[in-house]
């Protein structure tokens, strides 16, 4: 006749038995079943094949900045962005903004950055020196870098697939590797589309302050030269810095 104690013992038993060949299942499920494909491959295979031919764009950009300290008083500001690629070191720009802060337009020439108000007529030049390489990482930021790049710059996560104005994107977050460039921003987000060209940019700046870049009607492609030249008038006041 079985008593209660045996019987507990017999079930404990069976019990541990139980535990044990489910963990070895579970753990050769994990072992033999290949895992899920990361999504960052995916999203590093389209950067890849849209460096491969990148040489720049035109677009029409919407720029959004958010103040950490007055949240109710974002500048927003509309306009026109060219890229130009013109080596691994170097990328010219040229962007034209108008909105809260003014009517604007922004040159990047290699080494030389300008900023002129046009309702001021006042030119802001200066030599960018040792921020040159900073600033021409942070141009290709979706436009021309590659994975390895951006591997090598930034420690990168995925975020999820969402939808831009009705387009699929993958969002994906960066965060810089040097203690440089974490002293200009802290954190990039990037929106990429299925063509590897980004749809969306938002910076997190170490005050809390952040801008969103909303990028439409994306053409890539070179750029002539003469688009890119900052077309100021002869009476502008140049100030160098």
């Amino acid at each position: 006749m079985l008593n209660l104690s045996s019987v507990t013992l017999a079930g404990l038993s069976t019990m541990r038995r139980l535990t044990f060949t489910l963990s070895v299942s579970i753990l050769a499920g994990a072992l033999l079943c290949p895992a899920a494909d990361d999504p960052l491959n995916a999203v590093y295979a389209r950067l890849d094949a849209a460096a491969k031919n990148f040489k720049g764009i035109a677009a029409d950009i919407t720029d959004i900045e958010h103040h950490a300290l007055v949240p109710d008083s974002d500048d927003v500001a509309n306009g026109t962005i060219k890229l130009l690629r013109v080596n691994p070191t170097t990328t010219k720009a040229l962007m034209a903004v108008k909105g809260d802060t003014g009517d604007m337009v922004l040159s990047l020439d290699g080494h030389k950055g300008r900023s002129w108000n046009r309702k001021t007529n006042i030119v802001d030049e200066m030599d960018l020196g040792d921020k040159q390489a900073t600033l021409n990482q942070l141009l290709l930021l979706g436009f021309g870098g590659t994975s390895a790049e951006l591997k090598n710059a930034y420690e990168i996560s995925y975020v999820g697939e969402e939808k831009l104005n009705g387009q699929q994107t993958s969002h994906i977050k960066l965060v810089p590797k040097s203690a440089e460039t974490r002293r200009s921003y802290k954190q990039a987000d990037l929106w990429f589309t299925e063509n590897g060209l980004v749809a969306q940019q938002k910076f997190l700046f170490p005050s809390g302050d952040t801008r969103l870049m909303k990028y439409s009607n994306v053409k890539p492609g070179a750029i002539p030269a003469k688009d890119l030249e900052l077309q100021l008038p002869k009476n502008a006041t140049i100030q160098k810095h």
